[in-house]
């Protein structure tokens, strides 16, 4: 990766606004954030590749965008320990990356139906034709019972002090989310979208470079780059 000094950017933000959380943070967790933050930011590489004219009027590209949008939220909120707002972002991405999957197997329907669907009825639809399916319905039911209070959670009663206090565990479950989404979208969209069009040599070469190991080396394995 040749781009490493861009968390300094997100670092020195923590800092400034978030002083009492940034002084807490030991330097393994402070290396977590960071690891965090180019999960995130993998997404913003890989659909940098989707910002050409080929796609500007496909079904899918303003929920890409939307769905990048949301997931840059999740950095904001972390010092903030307030689980329930961390869920919340989670629900809507993973929905969004539902629809963006639809879309993609579905690429005669116009954007506006695509959001009106009903889950199940792509869920349905979908059989068959995603690898990592299971998964992504596991994710969907998991958040919207925590979404819909279907159970109480032990964040239920937190009063505003409580909320206020320091949660470092906070960065790996959301670490864990964001690399099973992203995960799914490679799977799932990524390496299916992009290999129906032979990538230009520029695509290819930010790709190897901006994207953490891990992420760039599935991408070899899949002939991508």
């Amino acid at each position: 990766m040749t781009n490493s000094w861009i968390v300094n950017n997100y670092i020195d933000y923590l800092k400034t606004s978030f002083p009492k959380y940034f002084t807490s943070l030991s330097e393994d967790e402070l290396s977590a954030l960071s690891e965090l933050y180019f999960s995130v930011n993998d997404f913003f590489v890989l659909c940098s590749c989707l910002n050409k004219s080929e796609y500007e009027r496909s079904n899918f590209l303003n929920l890409v965008n939307e769905f990048m949008s949301y997931i840059s939220r999740l950095l904001l909120v972390v010092p903030i320990n307030d689980k329930y707002l961390v869920d919340s972002i989670l629900r809507m991405l993973i929905e969004k990356l539902y629809r963006i999957l639809y879309a993609h197997y579905h690429s005669h329907l116009l954007e506006a139906s695509i959001r009106k669907h009903e889950r199940r009825k792509m869920s349905s639809r979908l059989i068959g034709k995603l690898n990592k399916k299971n998964e992504l319905d596991n994710l969907y039911n998991e958040y919207s019972e925590l979404i819909h209070h279907s159970n109480p959670t032990t964040t239920d009663l937190l009063n505003f002090r409580e909320l206020s206090e320091i949660n470092v565990g906070l960065i790996a479950y959301i670490s864990e989310k964001v690399n099973i989404l992203k995960e799914i979208f490679i799977e799932d969209f990524f390496i299916s979208k992009v290999g129906e069009a032979e990538l230009v040599l520029a695509s290819k070469l930010r790709l190897k470079n901006q994207l953490i190991k891990q992420t760039s080396e599935r991408l070899e394995e899949a002939s991508i780059i």
